[in-house]
């Protein structure tokens, strides 16, 4: 017997609607354009690399999360003719392409600051940059920590939340480098070392985030190819059907799951006694929705229970 059925599990907080996803999205593009744009402006004005790099990652960033924005309206249309399942990989397929710009830009950044270091540095004025870097954390902590807040249920602004942290993480970088600059400009011994000080600070930077970039294209590529989900969410599902499987005595089910973006999909092939009626099918089935219920995704469940092959007498 094979039925399959769809559960919309309720997150610990309440999922994020397709507006609310939205309208953070925008609030965070409108405040990704002024920061790299000051960025931008800064960086050619004091002639930094790092601040400059700050600001490019911050305009492109905007270009994504219009991306991420648009991926948010296409996953949450209903399902339709030609596309019956909904189009929920526009998620995972958005985040992918966030991932693989962040990585372009990074080794770009790394190689325009090697050929800086072999020409000879570059000459930056650490009082500026410092307070540069001051604005930049500030703002990137409070958009941060502002989308955290509201990222429930929501993939996109968990994967825009992220990016604010590398930028956090990147204006606290940018602060304690330029003040070692700022010694460095003040002494007698070391001064020599002040212009290297900034491309180092990019090839830190770049090397230091490249495994957030890398982490969402992976993530990408195993939910489009329908790979298993991360460990915790397996281990709920497993937990779920352990105790459908103890609550009504059965053999040991096989057991598959896989995520695309906010669905997840989880079938159950399970053998029973060839005397096992629908109605009985049915019980195992709505227990096993009632044990996943809890999960923040939209659960699609088959369940199949196949009856075992009666042994011949003697």
């Amino acid at each position: 017997w094979s039925r399959a059925s769809r559960t919309t599990g309720c997150a610990p907080m309440p999922p994020a609607d397709a507006a609310h996803e939205r309208r953070s999205l925008w609030t965070s593009v409108a405040a990704t354009a002024g920061l790299g744009g000051l960025g931008v402006v800064w960086g050619v004005a004091s002639g930094s690399q790092m601040i400059l790099l700050d600001g490019a990652y911050g305009l492109i960033g905007v270009l994504v999360s219009v991306l991420l924005i648009r991926a948010s309206t296409v996953s949450s249309a209903p399902p339709t003719a030609r596309y019956p399942y909904g189009r929920e990989a526009a998620t995972p397929l958005a985040i992918g392409v966030q991932g693989f710009v962040l990585l372009g830009t990074l080794v770009y950044a790394a190689l325009e600051a090697v050929w800086v270091l072999r020409a000879g540095g570059s000459d930056v004025t650490a009082g500026s940059a410092v307070i540069y870097g001051i604005v930049a954390t500030v703002g990137a902590v409070v958009c941060w920590r502002w989308l955290a807040a509201r990222s429930a249920g929501s993939d996109l602004l968990v994967a825009e939340s992220l990016a604010w942290r590398v930028a956090a993480l990147r204006g606290v970088g940018m602060v304690v480098g330029f003040t070692v600059l700022g010694f460095l400009e003040r002494s007698d011994r070391w001064a020599d070392a002040a212009p290297y000080v900034d491309p180092v600070m990019v090839l830190v930077t770049c090397l230091a985030f490249l495994p957030d970039p890398i982490g969402m294209v992976r993530r990408t590529v195993v939910e489009l190819l329908e790979g298993a989900p991360d460990g915790d969410v397996q281990q709920a599902v497993q937990d779920a059907v352990d105790q459908v499987q103890r609550q009504f005595d059965l053999a040991t089910p096989v057991v598959r799951s896989t995520k695309v973006g906010p669905k997840l999909y989880v079938e159950v092939e399970g053998v029973v006694e060839p005397t096992v009626t629908v109605t009985q099918e049915h019980e195992v089935r709505v227990a096993l929705e009632a044990g996943l219920v809890h999960l923040p995704f939209d659960v699609w469940l088959n369940l199949e229970l196949l009856p075992r092959e009666a042994t011949p007498p003697g």
